[in-house]
């Protein structure tokens, strides 16, 4: 009979992680409290056309429709809401209206996510933090938000301002160099050699005069 353990291990499921491009899409998301304050403006920041729907509004989200940058219905969720959206976040306390929502969203096939119900998500959402276009994300599958907060913030903490320089860069490069081995090479050294060294501690004029070194090297070899 297996231990205590080894049945928690047995049941914990694997997620899948991916990081969703929402600019431009139709995002639906129901209910207006606390945890959809911190859905809402996350989808917000990742360019969504964010429609929420709940009866009671909070502050926030209050303040986010009145500035127009999204679309409030001050209403209970009805049959349908769902229809046009992407994705659906539920963030509501009536397990009833999440199932609801789910069933509804699931039979169009539309991906959703509930807040505190792991049986009704097809997705769950990892703790996030930001700096610049840096994104540390810790995902425990849904089984303890708590945990993947505090090790979220700990990663977080790692990362200095030199590492958001040295990915504003590297965007910026790639951008502009033709693809092929031979850039692939040029962003490797930067981020593991010495520019991203000299950029992490803060020495940007000298790690600027190596940028320009790399790049006159990088056309002669063109």
């Amino acid at each position: 009979m297996p231990t205590l353990s080894a049945t928690v291990l047995m049941s914990t499921p694997v997620d899948f992680p991916v990081c969703l491009r929402l600019l431009g899409k139709h995002v639906l998301l129901v209910g207006a409290g606390n945890i959809a304050d911190e859905r809402g403006q996350q989808l917000l920041e990742a360019g969504a056309r964010l429609r929420v729907v709940s009866p009671q509004v909070s502050p926030t989200i209050r303040r986010l429709a009145d500035e127009g940058r999204l679309e409030l219905v001050e209403r209970a969720y009805a049959a349908g809401d769902v229809r046009g959206h992407a994705v659906v976040f539920v963030a509501t306390d009536d397990r009833a209206v999440s199932q609801v929502v789910a069933d509804e969203a699931r039979a169009l096939g539309i991906w959703v996510n509930t807040a505190d119900v792991p049986d009704l998500c097809d997705f769950t959402l990892p703790s996030v933090g930001r700096r610049g276009p840096i994104v540390v994300a810790v995902s425990t599958s849904g089984q303890a938000p708590a945990l993947a907060r505090l090790l979220r913030q700990r990663f977080l903490e790692q990362v200095v301002p030199g590492h958001v320089q040295l990915a504003r860069l590297s965007g910026w490069l790639r951008a502009r160099l033709p693809r092929g081995p031979e850039r692939m090479r040029l962003l490797k050294q930067l981020v593991e050699g010495e520019v991203g060294e000299l950029l992490i501690r803060g020495q940007r004029r000298d790690a600027w005069a190596r940028v320009r070194t790399a790049l006159e090297t990088f056309g002669e070899k063109q």
